[in-house]
């Protein structure tokens, strides 16, 4: 069972808080505190209820409360990974790029994604290289597609 931190500030403290507070992100963890704090919410549960979030978010929230008070729960991180493709190695990348660019390149992303395992090491799932090729490389496996067989030959 997770106990619950012990608010420091008053229900007066935190209400001002919550009125002043521009940043919706912060604004909701303050109101966290004063849903705490003045006994409306007296569970993890209850506060994920009434604020919408997850109750895990709320533990999330009140370790960062314990951890540094008002100060740790005003930062906010970005969400996600950073941007930019390291889905591929560098060197793979540049192998990659070269080998896109050649007349004959690959025929499909299948064999794209057979070539980075076998001559890179690089084992990624079929989306991740239809997604990095098509859309990060702006590249496309060309296939010809088939000619009917009496299409070059002219009647005499």
């Amino acid at each position: 069972m997770y106990n619950l931190p012990e608010i420091s500030e008053s229900v007066e403290e935190l209400d001002q808080l919550v009125r002043k507070e521009k940043d919706a992100q912060i604004q909701r963890r303050f109101h966290m505190l004063l849903l705490l704090r003045s006994g409306e919410a007296t569970s993890r549960s209850a506060v994920a209820r009434q604020l919408g979030v997850h109750r895990h978010t709320v533990a999330d929230w009140l370790a960062l409360y314990e951890e540094g008070g008002l100060e740790k729960i005003q930062e906010v991180g970005e969400p996600g990974p950073d941007p930019g493709q390291k889905s591929i190695p560098d060197q793979a990348m540049e192998a990659l790029n070269e080998r896109l660019a050649e007349p004959g390149g690959f025929t499909s992303y299948k064999e794209i994604q057979q070539w980075l395992d076998e001559e890179h090491g690089v084992e990624l799932c079929y989306s991740t290289v239809h997604g990095i090729v098509r859309y990060d490389l702006g590249a496309k496996p060309k296939t010809p597609r088939p000619s009917h067989p009496k299409k070059n030959s002219r009647p005499k």
